[in-house]
């Protein structure tokens, strides 16, 4: 049950940030998964080795490969959502979908989309993935995401189709575990957190000091859940009101059925999941799934890169699960190779 949330065009980004003046692209995501899989943290690497000068910013999955969110030094992206459905067999990986394009050499997004489209079918489980890649200028801080697209296969075996997001997508956008259209669109998860994105970068001109101070509000978008009439199986602490957005620690009482369910809930606690996706509140029942970790990207038009990822929950060394320190967080600063000297020297196209 993965979130990501991004702000693409915001032309007056310079107005949050009272010392800074150079506008940049948003994005935010939380991993949810479950605890006990094996995972790398987000580090320099190229999916092999690793390296402080390695080409890709990303966490690792190592169960299956690949990633599910990164930035390389040409500034693309990708973030890559499963699509909420029973469990199936498939050939690949969709994780390989997110070390692909941010590998070197890699064509760009109309390319590479092009290729996605009319190569394969029925390799994947169900999955949307975003991918950005930048033009423009580091030097005079004209960077921006021209090509943005969403590729989605509406669920495992299914076509893969790709479109460009919509201008209102790219000023304020989301996406979930729900297929492309009405049915994504319409989750409460996905709405609340577009909606308290948006006022966060277009209500508070002038409030942050720093990029650290934004990213900790995103931050609190991704660790709560928000105020729900379909939590009625929920006890909540209310932790801050925040225009109106009501910002809540959800405490499950009675846990949900199953994670379609936990579409109302930016965050997931820990809870006791099988393969099948039902829910086993027993204490000695399947493994925890909740969310595992949030990352902010910001990404300013001059090309530096702030990467924040921090570890929402985990397990202790006697597997119980346990939330993760703030004061852990790990915060990589980057500055993007310039696309206009990469599109000169013919790396890219």
């Amino acid at each position: 049950m993965c979130i990501g949330l991004w702000s693409l065009d915001h032309p007056d980004y310079a107005l949050l940030l009272k010392r800074l003046s150079i506008p940049c692209s948003i994005l935010c995501t939380n991993r949810d998964e479950y605890l006990s899989r094996p995972t790398v943290n987000a580090q320099f690497h190229s999916f092999g080795r690793v390296s402080e000068s390695s080409f890709v910013l990303s966490g690792r999955d190592i169960q299956a490969g690949g990633s599910w969110f990164g930035i390389n030094r040409d500034g693309r992206v990708a973030l890559l959502t499963n699509i909420t459905e029973q469990h199936g067999s498939y050939r690949s990986s969709r994780g390989h979908l997110v070390s692909s394009f941010l590998q070197p050499g890699t064509p760009n997004v109309v390319q590479y989309t092009r290729e996605l489209t009319s190569n394969r079918s029925d390799e994947f489980a169900g999955f949307n993935l975003l991918l950005l890649s930048p033009s423009g200028e580091t030097g005079n801080g004209s960077i921006a995401y021209s090509e943005a697209s969403l590729v989605t296969n509406s669920g495992g075996g299914g076509v893969i189709t790709a479109r460009n997001l919509r201008s209102e997508e790219r000023r304020l956008g989301g996406v979930s575990n729900g297929v492309d259209g009405p049915d994504g669109a319409t989750w409460p998860k996905v709405k609340k957190g577009v909606s308290c994105l948006g006022e966060i970068i277009f209500e508070n001109e002038g409030r942050f000091s720093s990029s650290e101070e934004l990213a900790e509000q995103l931050f609190n978008i991704l660790s709560y859940a928000l105020i729900s009439t379909a939590f009625t199986y929920c006890s909540i602490d209310v932790l801050f009101f925040s225009f109106s957005c009501f910002y809540v620690r959800w405490k499950p009482s009675t846990p949900p059925g199953n994670r379609s369910q936990l579409r109302t809930s930016i965050e997931i606690p820990p809870l006791r999941m099988s393969s099948s996706l039902s829910a086993d509140a027993s204490a000695d029942g399947p493994e925890f799934y909740g969310t595992r970790l949030s990352t902010i990207l910001l990404v300013r038009r001059d090309g530096r890169v702030i990467f924040m990822e921090r570890d929402a929950w985990k397990l202790d060394k006697g597997g119980n699960a346990v939330r993760g320190d703030p004061k852990d967080t790990r915060i990589f600063h980057l500055q993007l190779n310039d696309p206009k000297e990469l599109k000169e020297s013919g790396i890219i196209s």
